[in-house]
């Protein structure tokens, strides 16, 4: 299995989780719930980080009260904030991370109480947590994670839906619209090989990249921002429009890439941001639902949005895609020697992370998990 590969089953693992609702996230839920907490903190670290982003507007409008999101170094450096009323979730896909295992040993030591959330209950993280959840996000053994991404979007979305005030009926109906956007993936994964194959030149070039998105997007813009980082070792920024309007895109000049994330409501400056970028640079894209764009060969259309809820599994998916199959073509997935070296002595995963993703590799290969 390939990334690539990764990102074509994540759908089949996303239904297969959707469709376990409301007992996937009832654990969590129930835990929530008793706590009465007056706040929300996600702690969490690389690609975990960037989905929980995703997510924290959403929870926020959902749970109705301050939801926050801090790195682990954060937590270690300033605490938790009103400990006594903020129920705390520290997520980790691997369950191996060294920096979110010292912020569970410290959330230990001040007793300060957390539910962990990770793809692998039997990680080093189990020694250190409160309690510990399974978000399913399926097995998945290589480093530039992809369906542990959406997988924890799904689940974070799932709790926040499950554990809000609305009616079942309302519940029913936000979890239908992104069952619709899960089920529309292979569709638009189809329309992605075919933006690649036009724009295959275009994708080659080894330029600075921006990513451009508001609200959800923002965090889809980081973690797009964080893959081209990680595949194709190309310089990649992410900013809210305004903002990158605001300094950053002065830098911009016919070598650079941007691609921009459309609102979902259409407020017309993504559209007027698009067309006039062009004046600098050709290698302007745009994700969006705007099925006026359906001609336009740098444009990949999606189909209609009706909630932010969807955005994930919508935009994120062929930024996925593109990375992983230009990494491919161009072979650039091997790391700069100086880079090897440096590795070997700066860790970031626990001593048995390898033999961990050795057996997970192993299910996959036997087809337990297919």
């Amino acid at each position: 299995m390939k990334m690539q590969d990764y990102v074509k089953y994540s759908p089949k693992q996303l239904q297969k989780n959707i469709q376990a609702n409301p007992v996937l996230t009832e654990k969590l839920d129930s835990i929530y719930q008793e706590s009465n907490a007056q706040y929300v903190t996600f702690v969490a670290s690389g690609s975990s980080y960037n989905s929980a982003k995703m997510v924290v507007p959403i929870a926020q409008k959902l749970l109705n009260k301050p939801v926050f999101l801090q790195t682990p170094e954060a937590v270690l450096e300033n605490g938790i904030f009103d400990q006594n009323d903020n129920f705390v979730i520290v997520i980790s896909q691997s369950g191996s991370s060294t920096n979110i295992i010292q912020c569970l040993k410290y959330l230990q030591e001040k007793k300060i109480q957390e539910v962990s959330l990770t793809g692998n209950v039997e990680s080093p993280m189990a020694k250190y947590s409160t309690e510990i959840i399974d978000y399913q996000t399926g097995n998945e053994y290589v480093d530039f994670v992809t369906v542990g991404v959406t997988t924890l979007v799904l689940f974070l979305e799932l709790f926040a839906i499950n554990s809000s005030g609305l009616s079942f009926q309302k519940k029913q109906e936000l979890i239908q619209r992104i069952g619709e956007s899960i089920n529309s993936q292979d569709n638009v994964l189809k329309q992605v090989d075919q933006f690649i194959d036009v724009n295959r030149y275009a994708l080659s070039q080894d330029l600075p990249t921006f990513f451009v998105g508001n609200g959800v997007n923002n965090g889809i813009a980081k973690e797009a921002a964080l893959k081209f980082q990680e595949t194709l070792k190309r310089p990649a920024m992410y900013y809210e429009l305004e903002e990158f309007l605001h300094g950053p895109d002065m830098q911009l000049n016919p070598n650079y890439t941007v691609f921009l994330l459309d609102d979902f409501n259409h407020l017309g400056r993504f559209d007027e941001v698009y067309r006039t970028l062009k004046i600098i640079t050709k290698n302007v894209f745009l994700i969006t639902d705007n099925h006026e764009y359906q001609t336009d060969s740098s444009v990949i259309v999606v189909p209609k949005i009706n909630q932010e809820l969807s955005c994930p599994f919508l935009f994120l998916p062929p930024i996925q895609l593109i990375a992983s199959v230009m990494t491919d073509e161009l072979n650039h997935w091997s790391n700069h020697k100086y880079f090897d070296d440096f590795d070997k002595k700066v860790s970031i995963k626990s001593a048995d992370y390898q033999e961990e993703l050795k057996q997970i590799k192993h299910k996959w290969e036997k087809g337990d998990e297919k």
